[in-house]
């Protein structure tokens, strides 16, 4: 082999060594934020919570309430139906049939023997807890004479849905709201109404005894300017206060037992405060859309149902968001009811479940 040939293997043979090496691994640069501790949201003191499904309707629920001894539970649907729970025992003991359309809610009266629901059929019921029968009806009907001027506007009112009912304290009256623009209490013996609150172009929502003076306190919506008030009545139907706000409905409430405060939901994501007495006092942002708020046990708390399977639970007076409840399912929170004296809490769900916790929610 001569000379250049020699040179050309060697060549030939560093210039394959250096292709066949491995190449120096090149550092790892550290992130930014490396060695800081990682920064983790407080986890909320109810995540734990499972709660337990006791029943559902066929289609979605719309209303839930305990007795007063909270060992029963009522519950109401679009399916038309009213349901009769055995709270201890998670166990269907009755259903109540008759009502045509939604039964928007149901609630006992104050010995526990007797029930009223209202519903979309146009119609108040009051029913035997015990047999299940059917005590009186209540319907709103037309004058059976009416002038001229009386006939028109009966024609511009909406049709009587029924909204909400709700029994005196003495049990011997039934006070309903409607959309036909009146409040209505009725005697329950005779089945007569005996005081009519009238608010012309106001659809009555709910309707609930006033807790700082007699009377009661209503919410309704109304068509000429748009707004939504919170309106206090006297024993004989005179309107006494009204609070409103263009901007925010008042169709969902909820009262402390102190009667410091009344809140109110509009289905959007935010709630508004006022005192017990009307005034308003500030609005809360919740973040996602809810239907439905409620004061916990001893006031504690307060309990917003949202339509993302979410209850979250807030602190009153500071108004703080301090957890949420995971009802373990997307369906929207409709309605929620705290026991009365255990602090447990039970859901009407969208998809027609009714869930209880066993856990008090403080």
């Amino acid at each position: 082999m001569n000379r250049t040939s020699l040179v050309l293997a060697a060549a030939m043979m560093l210039l394959t060594a250096a292709c066949s090496s491995p190449a120096k691994e090149k550092e790892k640069s550290s992130p930014a934020d490396a060695g800081k501790a990682e920064v983790k949201k407080p986890q909320s003191p109810y995540a734990g919570l499972v709660p337990t499904e006791i029943g559902k309707h066929a289609q979605a629920a719309l209303h839930v309430a305990y007795s007063a001894d909270g060992s029963l539970l009522l519950s109401t649907g679009k399916d038309r139906l009213i349901k009769l729970w055995d709270v201890a025992q998670g166990k269907l003991l009755r259903e109540f049939k008759g009502h045509t359309d939604d039964v928007m809610m149901a609630d006992f009266s104050p010995d526990g023997r007797l029930l009223v629901s209202a519903s979309k059929d146009q119609t108040v019921r009051v029913w035997e807890v015990a047999s299940g029968k059917q005590r009186k009806l209540f319907k709103d009907r037309p004058p059976k004479k009416m002038t001229e001027e009386e006939e028109l506007a009966f024609a511009r009112q909406p049709p009587p849905l029924m909204n909400w009912a709700a029994f005196s304290p003495d049990g011997k009256s039934v006070i309903t709201a409607s959309d036909n623009f009146s409040l209505k209490l009725w005697d329950l013996a005779s089945g007569k109404a005996k005081v009519v609150f009238r608010d012309d172009g106001c659809r009555q929502r709910r309707v609930y005894r006033r807790q700082d003076a007699p009377g009661w306190v209503s919410s309704a919506g109304c068509m000429d300017d748009g707004v939504s008030y919170l309106k206090f009545w006297d024993e004989a139907g005179n309107l006494v206060n009204q609070q409103g706000d263009e901007n925010h409905d008042a169709h969902f409430l909820a009262f402390d037992g102190a009667n410091r405060f009344i809140v109110t939901a509009d289905g959007s994501v935010s709630f508004s405060v006022y005192s017990g007495q009307g005034s308003y006092l500030k609005r809360i942002m919740v973040g996602a859309y809810h239907f439905c708020v409620a004061f916990g046990f001893q006031d504690k708390t307060l309990l917003v149902g949202a339509d993302n399977g979410y209850v979250y639970v807030y602190r009153p007076v500071s108004w703080q968001r301090v957890g949420k409840l995971d009802v373990g399912s997307r369906a929207a929170v409709d309605c929620l009811a705290v026991h009365p004296t255990n602090g447990t809490v039970a859901l009407a769900l969208r998809d027609g479940k009714i869930l209880t916790y066993s856990t008090p929610i403080e």
